[in-house]
């Protein structure tokens, strides 16, 4: 196998179809956390419409066990996607997985209430949300796949950091709806019909991006792999067909140290993501005691400095490398984690608010870097589920359960700090995953995972 670069660069291609490529890329990403974070941003509300109880955190608790349960199915979902996606491409299993994605998340909002339908509410409730998850856990790994097998090195970490962007933008459009549901809507209302919006809204998103995304070709690196392994013609096709599968086999063993040391370094990102951004409004309102409207106005101004951080986080590791930004970002949370949400228990909106846009600096040197260096530590046959493995299993272990484990902690210890110490032992274990780990910054994608870390970084 030749480890010459591919004959194509991407700074060749049309920019309307790098354009295209991003949003397509994005859109999906964006839908899948926006129905995340709408699922969290109306925790309150949701636990009283599908777990009915006298004590409030029974019902959260509930709550956050059907969004962490969901979770359960995403490392499946990883292999048969990751897999499909190494095999056939990116693009139809991206047209496939939002198509899923947005159909389950749309049928949420069409689910009767407890009081209607008695346990079968909460029983379908789970159901869809594990749909989603199934489809979701291909989703914004293979945007990010997507996106940087199109993307040329040295722009790498920023032209990725859009599937970050659209992530955090789905946050964003969820706190803006809910911060004006609940201040301009009655209770009532919002638990009837105002928290299905969310949710419906997803069906004509999802229509969307599948039409954006049948319009492109699959990436260039994918159709590069397919014309070499079309070179064995001289061999029959039985034997043809071995020699692929054996090929994407041997792939997927070589890249089993990458995933290991990936899915450490996923333990911040998935944790922190889902204790900040998700879990941060209902913190608010239960241990600062603020109404559903000014917790929810906390994580909107927040998100929208966000937005801003993570092209500027993204573009800071094309310069310095992605290894060292990781590495900023995880000693920040191993040190900062306690005092943080320790100033989020003091309570005010001006406070808390100011604490979570600090936080928010330092996780967006992850979050924005991740899905680029992620890319850039496996080979093409092996890249998708190389990105998708780890990224979901994270999710399944640091993730989905970050929510729970916060409400969990503060119960058991009487402490509202406590959070904090999840944080720190996720930062922990992301600082193991980058000491194993090389520097991956301003090299060029590469065919076989035996090429992984063999290329030298040129300098600027």
């Amino acid at each position: 196998m030749s480890t010459t670069a591919p004959p194509f660069s991407t700074e060749q291609q049309n920019r309307a179809v790098l354009r295209r490529v991003l949003i397509a890329g994005g859109l999906g990403t964006l839908l899948e956390y926006f129905d995340y974070a709408s699922y969290s941003y109306f925790a309150t509300t949701i636990a009283m419409v599908f777990f009915p109880s006298e004590d409030r955190t029974v019902a959260l608790l509930s709550t956050f066990a059907v969004f962490a349960l969901s979770f359960l199915v995403r490392p499946i979902g990883a292999l048969v996607w990751g897999s499909l996606g190494d095999r056939v491409g990116r693009k139809a299993i991206l047209a496939t997985t939002i198509i899923i994605m947005s159909g389950s998340t749309f049928l949420i909002g069409f689910i009767p209430a407890y009081t209607v339908i008695g346990v079968a509410a909460p029983i379908l409730l789970l159901l869809l949300r594990m749909t989603q998850s199934f489809s979701a856990s291909g989703e914004y790994a293979g945007a990010g796949t997507f996106i940087a097998e199109y993307a040329p090195a040295r722009r790498r970490g920023l032209l990725t950091s859009v599937v970050t962007v659209a992530s955090a933008a789905g946050f964003l459009v969820a706190s803006l709806m809910a911060t004006v549901f609940y201040a301009t809507m009655s209770t009532a209302f919002i638990q009837s019909w105002g928290w299905r919006i969310p949710f419906l809204i997803a069906g004509p998103i999802g229509l969307l991006g599948l039409w954006l995304r049948n319009r492109l070709e699959d990436t260039p690196q994918f159709r590069h792999v397919q014309e070499l392994e079309k070179e064995r013609r001289d061999l029959d096709a039985r034997a043809r067909a071995a020699m692929s599968r054996h090929t994407r086999r041997a792939e997927a063993i070589r890249s089993i140290p990458a995933m290991i040391r990936m899915l450490l370094v996923m333990a911040l990102n998935a944790g922190a993501y889902y204790l900040l951004l998700s879990y941060t409004p209902t913190f608010l309102i239960e241990q600062a005691h603020m109404s559903e409207a000014d917790s929810n106005l906390v994580v909107t101004i927040a998100l929208v400095v966000y937005l801003a951080l993570i092209p500027i986080a993204a573009i800071f590791s094309d310069r310095i490398g992605r290894k060292r930004t990781l590495l900023i970002s995880s000693i920040a949370f191993i040190v900062l984690s306690y005092p943080i949400m320790s100033l989020f228990a003091a309570g005010g909106v001006v406070l808390a608010t100011a604490v979570l846009i600090v936080s928010l600096i330092f996780f967006a040197m992850n979050d924005a870097v991740f899905p680029s260096f992620f890319t850039e530590m496996f080979g093409t046959r092996s890249r998708y589920l190389g990105f998708a493995l780890p990224f979901n299993v994270g999710a399944l272990l640091f993730g989905g359960v970050a929510p729970y484990i916060g409400t969990w902690l503060i119960s058991k210890t009487g402490n509202p700090s406590s959070p904090a110490f999840f944080l720190i032992l996720v930062a922990v274990l992301s600082l193991i995953g980058l000491l194993m780990s090389k520097e991956t910054a301003r090299t060029e994608l590469v065919d076989v995972q035996s090429e992984v870390g063999t290329r030298p970084i040129p300098t600027l």
